[in-house]
């Protein structure tokens, strides 16, 4: 058999992307303003990358606007409109899929969040955390991790599309999972710091950009990682 260049090639860019997202990691992991450009860029980048690939651009796409649309609640002007807005977002989205776990759960938690909300201004907190961008953010995840598991049934329906690949939609369905789990424990804590005496309690707080963080680079390692697999095994059978 002759020597495959493109195959080796796509191999070794398969086993450097680690690596290479550790180092990332470690110099802007600190700054997770300076990694989440990082993040999109890559993204955006691995479209380009995989456009004839539509079984992973379609997971791509899906991320992309997970971000899009959570960078527009980020942006949303301190308003009580802007507080209606989410919310009301938040309860179309978690009824969607109202037969899974993380749909009730969100519909439980955006529930709560409002009646906190109404508490906060009927009794003057003058501390009130702006917690409904979280609330927005854990709708959108639940929602882009059900977009995932049906991407295959949404790309046939729409876009004339037939495949049976999910193996990457899985794998980012878990980190999207845990995310979900981090955005619940992050709430729950300001829930307790801003509703009870436990007000000093910040542990999860301020961990929290450093675990997105991470949950970031490891999304780009499993996105690239599959893309230089996929290419290598294409070389190889050529």
């Amino acid at each position: 058999m002759p020597f495959n260049t493109q195959y080796y090639f796509h191999r070794t860019l398969f086993y450097l992307t680690t690596p290479l997202i550790v180092v990332l990691l470690y110099f802007f992991g600190s700054t997770p303003e300076y990694f989440d450009l990082i993040y999109i860029g890559a993204l955006g980048l691995s479209c380009v990358f995989c456009w004839k690939d539509k079984d992973t651009l379609g997971a791509i796409v899906i991320l992309l606007g997970l971000w899009c649309l959570s960078e527009a609640i980020y942006l949303l002007p301190e308003h009580l409109y802007s507080l209606v807005l989410t919310y009301v977002l938040c309860l179309i989205l978690s009824t969607l899929f109202i037969d899974q776990i993380t749909a009730k759960v969100t519909l439980t938690i955006t529930l709560y969040s409002i009646a906190a909300e109404i508490f906060w201004w009927y009794t003057d907190y003058t501390n009130k955390p702006q917690i409904h961008y979280l609330i927005g953010l854990l709708a959108l995840t639940g929602f882009a991790r059900e977009l995932l598991l049906k991407r295959v049934i949404l790309l046939s329906k729409y876009f004339a599309f037939h495949s049976g690949k999910v193996a990457l939609d899985w794998q980012l369905r878990s980190v999207l999972f845990i995310g979900y789990v981090l955005l619940l424990a992050v709430i729950g804590e300001y829930f307790i710091r801003h509703l009870t005496e436990y007000t000093d309690l910040t542990f999860i707080y301020y961990n929290f950009g450093l675990i997105a963080t991470i949950l970031s680079a490891v999304t780009l390692m499993l996105i690239y990682m599959h893309y230089f697999n996929n290419q290598s095994q294409k070389h190889l059978l050529a």
